[in-house]
């Protein structure tokens, strides 16, 4: 070890003179006119604030800091003071000892106390006292912030039976897998301990401000999770096939303890392993009963895409004399037993478990199914087009371009028959990266219509900066026209609006003759609604289509 070194400074922190000089630190033949920065102290600024600080409170100051010595790593201490007197010819002026010791092999003992108390020995992975400690820490902002967190609660199934039959040898590394994958799904958005034999616990770092997007977020964690456990673990050559069981609970309220929280996952974990395992479960019962069904719903969904349950349906738009211009392609699902299922039940559980993209393949296919057709039959101008809605979801996959324009040059049809309707959220996110989407599928030749506008939260400022042709009235704003003149205002505010962007302008959910009669004076481009027709499948979309060219 380095023997202790004190470095004499003046009140301009100038260098004086060395006691106790070491080979290593290099301190043996230093002059009066040596600089900080030539000196083994670490950052010279750091050591300048350290001097002026001990100058000015006449207190003893502490600092650590590190060099590379002799080609090994060193972790030195310095501590300050002040000299009085330590020049007999100057004897009003203030001189700083600055005593260095190295403290290397002490910190790392004190790094192994810390590895032995806060990991666990076998997988690196924090244990169950650091959880603890952190879940304590995460608890407290929960109830500063009024905020809510989540827990997942991590048991392999029929790990015993891999201990007992294979060794604790083979078990072991089957942990140090279930650890490396837990780490790749994880990554920095939680901690991962482990907390006992084959019990692992997720803790994910942030807090939400609501219970809903903490569940969502709890969701999504459990679901990547299952999934990295659907390859078999192979170590010395040979595959086994691990599942877990995953139960989660919520950090919420003024009296949560650490121990409330992992005792009500470990309950809703044996609720998973009851349930048969390789899934999770909430503790809460309410909300487990919500994830069941949604669960079942999922299943439900699936099956229905296998057996071409679903197909799209078609509403006109027509323009003020009645003409036709356009139609919009509705999702529905037929089903066997409950016949047609409203979209509003399904859709939002279809995005969030990414079966979105094969249902809006389904209606596309439909839609350059029903264009074909009619385009044989000589039924079309050319400017009638299909409009189809666009999830936000699909923007953030950016497989929308793919998936769309394979499915149009497939049939040989012009993206020139379709508008994309897109909701007002879809612009607030990640504007320049959604910009650029949308102006790809442009240059194709697809329209873009925003949907429901009015109803969120677009800014007049940038709206014209995105490749739109069309605004599309919500049905609220429509429901209102009659209701005084504020109820007609916006819908001619928006009007004017769509019409000197250069927009089109749609208004949807026209139910009376009233409201079609009110919006044809305001001069807008086209309506839709049960007014004019109800949505149809395409066979009777066809013979409506025909009855109108024909009347």
């Amino acid at each position: 070890m380095i023997p202790d070194l004190g470095i004499i400074f003046d009140e301009q922190a100038r260098y004086i003179e060395s006691y106790g000089a070491s080979n290593e630190l290099q301190c043996n033949s230093l002059s009066n006119e040596q600089r900080i920065s030539s000196l083994p102290l670490g950052d010279p600024n750091k050591v300048i604030s350290i001097i002026t600080k001990t100058l000015k409170t006449e207190q003893v100051q502490l600092y650590e800091y590190e060099l590379n010595c002799m080609g090994n790593r060193h972790i030195f201490e310095a501590r300050t003071s002040i000299i009085n007197n330590y020049l007999l010819d100057e004897p009003n002026k203030k001189h700083v000892l600055w005593m260095i010791r190295d403290i290397t092999e002490r910190k790392l003992a004190e790094e192994q106390v810390k590895e032995l108390v806060f990991y666990d020995p076998l997988t690196t992975l924090p244990n169950r006292r650091m959880l603890t400690d952190t879940l304590e820490l995460m608890i407290s902002e929960s109830k500063k912030q009024l905020s809510f967190g989540t827990l997942l609660f991590l048991d392999l199934n029929d790990f015993k039976r891999i201990n007992d039959s294979l060794g604790h040898v083979i078990g072991d590394e089957v942990l140090l897998e279930v650890a490396m994958r837990l780490k790749t799904v994880i990554k920095n958005a939680g901690i991962i301990a482990r907390i006992g034999g084959d019990e692992f616990v997720i803790l994910p770092k942030h807090l939400s401000s609501n219970k809903n997007n903490a569940q969502s977020q709890a969701i999504v964690c459990a679901k990547q999770i299952l999934d990295c456990f659907k390859n078999p673990f192979k170590i010395n050559n040979c595959s086994y096939k691990i599942t877990v069981s995953i139960g989660i609970s919520f950090i919420e309220g003024p009296d949560t303890t650490s121990n409330d929280v992992l005792k009500r996952a470990d309950t809703a974990m044996y609720s998973a392993k009851k349930f048969g395992g390789h899934r999770f479960a909430f503790y809460d019962p309410a909300l487990q009963h919500e994830l069941d069904l949604r669960l079942q719903l999922e299943s439900d969904i699936i099956t229905a895409i296998k057996e071409k349950q679903f197909a799209a349906y078609f509403q006109p738009q027509l323009d003020c004399q009645g003409n036709i211009i356009a139609a919009e392609a509705l999702i529905r699902w037929i089903h066997p037993i409950k016949g047609i299922i409203s979209p509003y039940y399904f859709i939002p559980v279809a995005e969030q478990s990414g079966l979105i993209d094969q249902l809006q393949s389904t209606v596309l296919f439909d839609a350059c199914m029903l264009i074909k057709t009619l385009e044989q039959t000589q039924q079309l101008h050319d400017s009638f087009c299909v409009a189809i809605n666009i999830s936000a979801c699909q923007f953030i996959t950016h497989s929308l371009y793919n998936n769309i324009v394979s499915i149009v040059d497939a049939f040989g049809i012009s993206p020139t028959r379709f508008k994309l309707e897109i909701t007002e959220s879809i612009l607030l996110d990640d504007m320049a990266e959604n910009i650029a989407q949308m102006q790809q599928l442009k240059a194709k030749g697809f329209r873009f219509s925003i949907d429901d506008f009015g109803t969120g939260y677009s800014s007049l400022a940038y709206i014209h900066t995105y490749p739109v042709d069309e605004l599309k009235i919500d049905k609220s704003f429509i429901d209102k026209i009659h209701e005084g003149n504020r109820g007609s205002a916006i819908v001619s505010t928006i009007t004017s609006l769509a019409h000197n962007l250069g927009f089109n302008v749609i208004a949807e959910g026209v139910e009376t003759a009233e409201q079609a009669k009110t919006l044809a004076q305001l001069n807008i481009t086209g309506m839709q609604g049960y007014y004019m027709a109800y949505p149809m499948p395409a066979a009777e979309f066809i013979s409506w289509l025909k009855q109108q060219l024909n009347s």
